[in-house]
Parts: structure tokens; sequence; C-alpha cells
């Protein structure tokens, strides 16, 4: 039996949907992997792929997997694009429920369930539509070989533990704040963490500080990590599906909305103010003249978070 996946993006989605692949995997489904050419690296060291499909466009990407003859097509993205590319397909097709609407009116109207939620527990239970069991799958990834060595290279003159720290977001209203970084990487240090920022600040100076790097080398250094923190971003998303102990800090989204990272040993933090979630990826700006979402959560709070992920690491 063979099963083609399809999420193109964004790069954290893309790491959570391996839960699905974990749990298709262990059922005896051969798996092929659609996604944007940018984040093929994830599964390049990937045991449970069979097949990476870059889409380059609607035609060569459906002749593509026509030539792998799948019998299940999993949606994972749910929308124009995959609906249109798994439609040109003959086979079997379940797609994932990606609460929009639900969503939606949390961030507009601020109705609806405010508990924490992931995308992960909604895409395994997309499987019960092929009778599959597939509860208690967590996200999984595989670094290469070259991120290995690149990252084993980089860091050897750092001393353990090492705590990584990733200040960016797609979006900057995600952002916590470098000075809120700064202070959260010197509170570690007098713990005896070595720090690294996977982003570069003048803030940061006197900090090691390792950006512009590829996929593969991303998910190499993060390997390296005895813990992580993060913003309400892709990173995060790849060090809890390492293993790595991780904390995401969300200010203006939101946990409810479904984004909080899924790991053994993951979590994450939040004023959860009632002006929260403004939105759902990341996107305008704080109608306020402050972001009062990141600055209830103090470097302090967040040290006391990182020291609890690793006890319970």
């Amino acid at each position: 039996m063979k099963a083609i996946v399809i999420r193109f993006s964004s790069l954290g989605d893309v790491v959570l949907s391996t839960a699905v692949v974990e749990s298709l995997s262990d059922a005896g489904w051969e798996v092929g992997f659609v996604t944007l050419p940018k984040y093929c690296d994830i599964f390049k060291n990937d045991p449970r792929i069979s097949k990476i499909f870059p889409f380059d466009g609607f035609r060569s990407t459906a002749q593509d997997i026509k030539d792998f003859s799948p019998d299940l097509i999993v949606d994972l993205h749910k929308n124009q694009r995959s609906i249109l590319l798994s439609a040109m397909i003959d086979a079997k097709k379940i797609r994932a429920d990606k609460r929009n609407i639900e969503r939606r009116l949390l961030v507009a109207l601020k109705i609806g369930d405010r508990s924490p939620k992931s995308i992960v527990d909604v895409q395994l239970k997309t499987m019960e539509k092929m009778g599959m069991s597939a509860e208690g799958y967590l996200p999984k990834i595989f670094p290469t070989q070259y991120g290995i060595k690149f990252a084993a290279e980089k860091l050897k003159n750092l001393k353990k533990p090492i705590a990584m720290l990733h200040s960016g977001a797609r979006h900057s209203l995600k952002n916590w704040g470098d000075e809120r970084f700064k202070r959260l990487a010197e509170l570690l240090e007098d713990k005896g963490f070595s720090i690294v920022f996977l982003s570069q600040s003048d803030v940061f100076d006197g900090f090691f500080q390792s950006g512009g790097l590829s996929l593969e080398e991303l998910i190499g250094i993060i390997q390296q990590a005895d813990c992580f923190v993060g913003n309400d971003s892709g990173p995060v998303h790849i060090a809890a599906a390492l293993g790595v102990p991780s904390l995401s800090i969300f200010g203006p989204t939101h946990p409810a909305l479904g984004f909080i990272p899924r790991g053994k040993n993951a979590d994450y933090i939040t004023a959860d103010l009632k002006c929260s979630p403004c939105t759902l990826h990341g996107e305008g700006k704080c109608k306020f003249d402050r972001q009062l979402c990141f600055e209830k959560i103090t470097p302090e709070m967040v040290l006391h978070k990182v020291i609890e992920l690793m006890k319970g690491g």
C-alpha cells in the first residue's frame, strides 16, 4: 500500500505533519511526501519516506505522483492548491479538518474554546477515516550526516549544556524581543549554559551567533541543544521533533490556535490576555502602543519554565 501526504508549508506545519508520516509508516504504508522545494531537506534522511515530491507545478507533480501509484492521498494542507492537485490523482482521499472557522472566530471575536491545542491531534484524527488508531504519535525528524558533522564542527568549542535561542519569526509581531532574549541568555549563562543564538543581532554581541544556516544545517545545529527557547515559529517545532526540551513563547498568537510544540519534552508560555489571539499567523500590528502580551512574560518567568523542562528531560 502506498500513501501520499501533502503539506506544502510552512516550516513548522511540515514538521508537525511528520506525526502522520510515522503513523502511516508503522501501519505498513509506503509513504511519499509533497511539499515546497525549500522544505524537502526535512525528509532528506527520513527512513519512513520512500519518495519526496517537490511541488513545482500541477502537471509535473501530478505526473510524478501518478508514477508512484498511490492508493491513498492524505491532504493535510486542504487549500485550493492541494485539493486541485489531489483531484488529478486516481486514489482515495482524506483531508484534515483545519478548524478554520473556529480559529478565525477566536481571533476576530474572541469566541470559542481557549484551551491549548495542537494540529497534530487534528491530523492524527484524520487517520481514523482509514480505520487507523493513530493516537499518541509525535512529530519526529532526522538530521543528515552532513548536518550532524556541520554542527559538531560549528559548536566544537562550546561546553555543555547548550541553550539555543531563536529570537526571529516570519512575522515580527510574534517576536518576544531581542532585549528580552538577551536578558534570558544572561540568566541562562549564570546557570552554567553555553548560549547559541540562531539569529543575528547587534543586541547579541558577545554571545555565539549562528545565523544564515541552510535547513539541513539548522536541523543539525538544533539537535546539539540541551534546551531550546523560541518564538511561535518553525525552529521550535524542529527542536521538539528532535527530542530537545523546547519552549515556545506565545504573544499575539495563542496556544488555542493549534500551534503548540509537540514532543516528549515540549511546552509553551503565554500571558493569555483577553486581547489574544489578535492574529492567526502573526500578520498585522498590535492595536495598542505596547505589546502587553509579551511584556507580561519576563525573562525570569521563561528561565523558570526552562529549568522545569530540563528537570523533565
